[in-house]
């Protein structure tokens, strides 16, 4: 049982159970005592030193309002969810060198749509973050964190957005926008599990470049975000290309998407006009359309193209729009046509957007030429 002084609130805990739900008691020898979970016991490979921050983790992702069941095979868990947090922040920390929020930043509304997009997701996570420890629910914000770096991180935005960080110029408003989010994304996330992993996050927050006198992070505020952020209109436009590509990458399993060109055919309306906020060029290799693609080129049209070679995969699907809380909606049909590419490999950012493959592609001889 805890005791809150500032709000005189009492949280009222279960027991904590053995794997396969016993009680734990002396009499039985099966209590296992914190110390040796962080400390480790006699025998390392019996009983290796997990360290505080593991046990800390496993007690907030557990629903302490009923039994805790507590095992090795939980702890396990625990650490391998801290080492995929740890391998997040290590990107995050990575790609926001030589970055200065105080004059490199980029205007939310100058960003890239994928960019705005993910402080749109990142607002509503500190929002429910917030929610979940004033309900003492610290198990919810343990999936929200583990769901956000994971799927929404990992998997998805750091997948798209490597092209841009590595091989654009360092100072490239393309990549500046891109580091803008991601400075963001990680004083948020820090904020957000160091009540829970507090070693962790000063250790992070010690090691942000570009803090000039780094004071530790509980002694900085809590979680800040704009309203600016959210912007629930930019879901359609990213959920609809998200969908063409999964139709694309789909249909490609294993294969490296950079490989193929693909030809996105919509018919004309709400649907085309939402996709050349992303490629305003017919064909590009370099837009927000084909970026979120991971293809070699994408060319976008409103009607089917002539001389299609048949080698190659025609997909097809729809996509409701719906905005403004159904005020407008509209289905469009698009149809997704994926071909190998005629490019060969950059040597350079490895995209096959090169003439031969001893040249670079134009992306990257004109960020060399700059040099």
């Amino acid at each position: 049982m805890r005791r809150s002084k500032s709000n005189k609130t009492v949280v009222v805990h279960g027991f904590t159970l053995g794997e396969k739900g016993e009680k734990m008691s002396k009499s039985l020898g099966n209590v296992i005592d914190p110390d040796v979970v962080i400390n480790g016991g006699q025998d390392h490979s019996k009983e290796p030193p997990y360290g505080a921050d593991v046990l800390r983790w496993w007690v907030a992702e557990s629903n302490v309002f009923t039994e805790v069941t507590i095992s090795p095979s939980l702890l396990n868990a625990a650490r391998d969810d801290i080492s995929k947090l740890r391998n997040t922040l290590r990107f995050l920390l990575g790609n926001v060198a030589g970055f200065n929020p105080e004059t490199d930043s980029i205007p939310v509304n100058s960003m890239y749509v994928i960019d705005q997009y993910m402080l749109h997701l990142l607002q509503d996570l500190a929002n429910k973050i917030n929610d979940s420890y004033k309900q003492y629910d610290f198990g919810k914000v343990v999936r929200l964190l583990q769901a956000f770096y994971t799927r929404e991180l990992s998997n998805f935005y750091f997948s798209i957005i490597k092209d841009r960080l590595y091989c654009e110029n360092a100072d490239d408003p393309k990549r500046r926008s891109c580091q803008t989010a991601l400075a963001e994304i990680l004083d948020v996330m820090v904020r957000s599990f160091a009540p829970i992993l507090p070693h962790l996050a000063e250790e992070v927050f010690q090691h942000i470049p570009y803090i000039k006198e780094p004071r530790s992070v509980f002694r900085t505020g809590w979680i800040k975000t704009s309203s600016i952020w959210k912007k629930p209109g930019l879901e359609e436009a990213i959920e609809s290309a998200c969908a063409m590509r999964d139709s694309f990458l789909g249909s490609i399993p294993g294969k490296n998407a950079a490989e193929y060109e693909v030809i996105i055919v919509i018919e004309p309306g709400l649907l085309f006009e939402i996709m050349e906020m992303l490629q305003a060029e017919e064909t590009s290799s370099t837009s927000q359309l084909n970026e979120l693609m991971m293809a070699s080129q994408t060319t976008l049209l409103s009607q089917e193209p002539r001389g299609i070679t048949e080698d190659v995969t025609e997909l097809k699907g729809t996509f409701l729009i719906n905005l403004e809380g159904g005020d407008i909606r509209e289905e469009s049909s698009y149809k997704v046509i994926v071909m190998p590419t005629t490019k060969e490999k950059c040597p350079r950012c490895w995209k096959y957007t090169a003439e031969s493959s001893d040249t670079l592609c134009p992306r990257c001889a004109e960020v060399v030429k700059g040099k």
